[in-house]
């Protein structure tokens, strides 16, 4: 049984998960998620979580993203001696922390936090995150998501098979390059990294798989129709960003016009330190990123093709 109107997601016949999320952001990182959900979040149609990424879709170690979710049980996550388990511990007492410092900023979502801290992790634990979007459009956005295997993918359409997904991509010479400004400190504090060094940064399976967005966009596709799923450039946030989140918001199911948005779109959200890529390192992105570029251009032309003709 499936019920899809405002704020109902998937409807179990046992309504155990009536409450799971209308809409997912699969990224690409650092290509305008962090826009996407404050600007989401900010909208009275809408509900996301107090934390943007949930990764509980790419909570396996196998992912080259967080895994302390990867634990079912919470007796593993406070005593495991497994990685993702110290992982999970760490991010616990990060999360105390920050409710301990600022505990006004936090009391109205402390249920949720000790939920999303403490609970049993399953597909019920998953669904009852959203349980306060009751009767909004309500969705999560985790970047990671993007690189997610075929059979977890399938997982996703098998529990929630009306989700929408949002896909934001950016040219993938800048995408790698923000990556790579926005993680790496040794550009303040060391001085700049050699091309060998940055070479084998960009080659990590990390960094591979989140500028692979042809891999994503046909394992995605092959689970959701091109109705639900929606592909966006990181270009028109920069260009005419309102005139994008009306897209995204008549996409997700929105009644909202243009004359009912007031906000800043303009605004950028934890952007990278501003640095010109050196030349040479623009020359082997700008190699590698070729077949992927000219494959996107054929596949989507808008703004990749743009990508494209910048290269060639």
């Amino acid at each position: 049984m499936t019920l899809w109107s405002k704020g109902i997601g998937n409807c179990w016949m046992n309504n155990q998960y009536i409450y799971l999320p209308n809409f997912l952001g699969i990224g690409a990182q650092k290509s305008g998620t962090t826009w996407l959900y404050h600007n989401l979040s900010m909208h009275p149609e809408f509900y996301l979580p107090p934390v943007k990424e949930l990764h509980y879709f790419d909570r396996s170690p196998n992912y080259p993203s967080s895994s302390r979710l990867a634990s079912e049980s919470l007796f593993a996550r406070l005593f495991g001696k497994r990685t993702h388990d110290i992982e999970a511990r760490r991010y616990i007492k990060s999360r105390l922390h920050s409710i301990l410092r600022n505990p006004s900023l936090h009391w109205k979502t402390l249920p949720w936090e000790f939920r999303f801290l403490f609970g049993k992790y399953n597909d019920a634990w998953y669904a009852s995150l959203f349980k306060r979007g009751k009767g909004k459009i309500k969705g999560e956005i985790t970047p990671s998501y993007s690189v997610l295997n075929p059979p977890d993918v399938e997982k996703i359409h098998k529990l929630i098979s009306d989700v929408k997904i949002i896909f934001i991509i950016r040219n993938p010479i800048d995408r790698t390059w923000s990556h790579l400004r926005f993680h790496n400190s040794r550009f303040d504090i060391k001085g700049f990294p050699t091309l060998k060094e940055l070479k084998q940064f960009v080659e990590s399976p990390s960094v591979t798989l989140k500028g692979d967005y042809i891999r994503t966009i046909k394992i995605w596709r092959k689970y959701f129709p091109e109705d639900q799923f929606f592909i966006c450039f990181y270009d028109d946030i920069k260009e005419s960003p309102r005139s994008l989140f009306l897209r995204i918001l008549e996409f997700l199911g929105s009644e909202t016009t243009e004359k009912d948005l007031t906000a800043d779109f303009s605004k950028r959200i934890y952007a990278s330190p501003k640095l010109e890529m050196p030349s040479e390192l623009k020359r082997y992105l700008s190699d590698r990123y070729f077949q992927q570029i000219k494959g996107l251009s054929q596949m989507l032309g808008g703004h990749a093709t743009d990508w494209l003709n910048d290269i060639v």
